[in-house]
């Protein structure tokens, strides 16, 4: 029996684990990543004392962090999450642990296309993870496709690599932090194409081109590779028994007589990060739910002598 299961293992998560370490709880981390969207950046220049880093490195410093508590991930899928009286269960695809609380960090993913050529060509041209598959892309001609933040970020990052970069964007505006885009305008290696509607990914054995749509025209591009940066979903499937927003992400709400935070509508279910439905998605912000998520759970735990 767990005093804390926390769902997940990027800045909210781990940060939790932190402070239950801390506090010398029984608790479980199941995740099947550590570090989260984290370890997708190319530049993490927000973070405060840690300026331009790439993500792997932030998230280095946060599991050497977590190897000075001897936290230890448990690389399971969770896969449903139960009440059973006063206490939870929660099923992996390997196993079923049991504990006082959970704290679901589980983050988001990258939202699919949804067009033809994008399945097939999974792994073979098609990526979601620019900072995972950058190095692979040496002197190649590749399409972003996304006009938000993480597209900026991905076609800035891979333009150190690749040869040429088309980023294809529905919007006919380039949107994103104005210091992103800034930095995709001056880049010579990066063409924006406004107003674009993608219909198909094409290849043989890899991907060799790309057809989009644009002023009511069919165009074929020819790459050899997509990376495909349209926006996250939450990774929330696994539990039906909170309320949610109509994006997926957990509702969290405020306990102004208890001074319990991060509550979801499950008395003992706690959320924190990018999965609940804190308009800030950020590091320091997921953090700072982590940390406020812990204390929440602690006091939860004293009220109700659990611990």
């Amino acid at each position: 029996m767990y005093d804390i299961i926390i769902i997940g293992a990027g800045p909210a998560g781990i940060t939790a684990a932190i402070y239950a370490a801390r506090r010398k709880l029984n608790f479980l981390v199941l995740s099947l990543d550590i570090g989260g969207q984290m370890s997708w950046s190319s530049d993490v220049d927000n973070y405060p004392g840690l300026p331009d880093l790439p993500g792997v490195d932030v998230v280095e410093k946060f599991q050497k962090h977590m190897k000075d508590y001897n936290i230890k991930v448990k690389q399971e899928e969770v896969i449903n999450v139960q009440k059973k009286l006063r206490t939870f269960v929660v099923k992996t695809k390997k196993f079923s642990y049991e504990a006082k609380t959970v704290l679901i960090a589980s983050g988001k993913k990258p939202k699919k296309l949804n067009v033809p050529g994008e399945e097939e060509f999974l792994g073979k041209g098609v990526n979601y993870c620019a900072t995972c598959d950058a190095p692979l892309q040496k002197n190649k001609i590749l399409a972003v496709i996304g006009g938000g933040n993480s597209a900026l970020d991905a076609a800035n990052f891979l333009s150190k690599y690749a040869k040429k970069i088309y980023l294809l964007d529905v919007n006919s505006k380039l949107g994103g932090e104005p210091v992103l885009r800034d930095k995709v305008l001056k880049n010579k290696k990066i063409t924006h194409i406004p107003g674009v509607k993608v219909l198909e990914i094409i290849g043989e054995k890899f991907v060799n081109s790309l057809k989009y749509i644009q002023n009511n025209q069919n165009k074929i591009l020819k790459l050899e590779g997509v990376f495909i940066e349209v926006g996250l979903v939450s990774k929330a499937d696994f539990i039906k028994l909170v309320k949610k927003n109509k994006w997926g992400e957990i509702m969290i709400f405020r306990s102004t007589k208890s001074h319990e935070e991060n509550l979801t509508s499950v008395p003992g279910i706690f959320a924190a990060g990018d999965i609940t439905d804190i308009p800030a998605k950020q590091i320091a912000a997921a953090v700072g739910e982590g940390c406020k998520a812990a204390l929440a759970i602690f006091d939860y735990l004293n009220k109700y002598k659990l611990s």
